[in-house]
């Protein structure tokens, strides 16, 4: 394989991630409308993964454009 492939493989595994981040940040805010004592922990939670998946899909971004 050439690195191409390998960014098209990180790519993919890299949406993966960011769904399962997406659902962490949805079960926060059913946890606030509930108001869940776990809600605040969880919202620290899905703000730090979503801001590293959305780092990590930058750089994957600027990777693939660049080979």
């Amino acid at each position: 394989m050439n690195i191409r492939e390998e960014l098209i493989g990180l790519d993919a595994a890299v949406n993966q991630v960011s769904n399962g981040v997406n659902a962490i940040a949805a079960m926060s805010r059913g946890l606030d409308r509930v108001d869940d004592p776990y809600a605040d922990g969880f919202y620290f939670i899905s703000d730090r993964l979503l801001e590293a998946v959305q780092s990590l899909r930058e750089q994957t971004d600027r990777c693939l454009q660049a080979v």
